[in-house]
């Protein structure tokens, strides 16, 4: 069940309907997560509050992923590849100004199906992939 976070500078006329439809497709293909998982959030940052260090582009985009733990190394790899290709054609800007973050925080940590821990419920994902 990942949760995705955008981070991004305020823009105005962007799809962001369809860069959401793109990174779930991702998702599932990738984390094989069931087609009604992953929810994608656009945190839309007004310029007078987005300030980058010297150097840095403007254009930056920040995603985080909140998601269960025990993929291999290498899907998450493919994960981040391919959230940065589609994120960069999708806006038009290099993909060296997105920077993606994984979150993997132990079932234990997390509540769902009515407030109940996902280790003690039987999660219904392949997280081995």
């Amino acid at each position: 069940m990942p949760l995705v976070k955008v981070y991004l500078k305020n823009r105005i006329g962007i799809d962001k309907q369809g860069i959401a439809f793109s990174l779930r497709n991702i998702m599932q293909k990738v984390l094989h997560v069931p087609l009604q998982d992953g929810p994608v959030m656009f945190l839309e940052i007004e310029e007078s509050n987005w300030f980058m260090p010297e150097g840095w582009d403007e254009e930056f985009v920040f995603v985080e992923v909140l998601m269960f733990p025990g993929r291999k190394k290498e899907t998450k790899e493919t994960l981040i590849v391919e959230f940065a290709a589609a994120i960069s054609q999708s806006l038009n800007i290099s993909k060296n100004s997105i920077i993606t973050t994984l979150h993997e925080p132990n079932l234990d940590h997390w509540g769902i199906r009515g407030g109940k821990q996902a280790s003690s419920v039987g999660i219904n994902v392949d997280l081995e992939v």
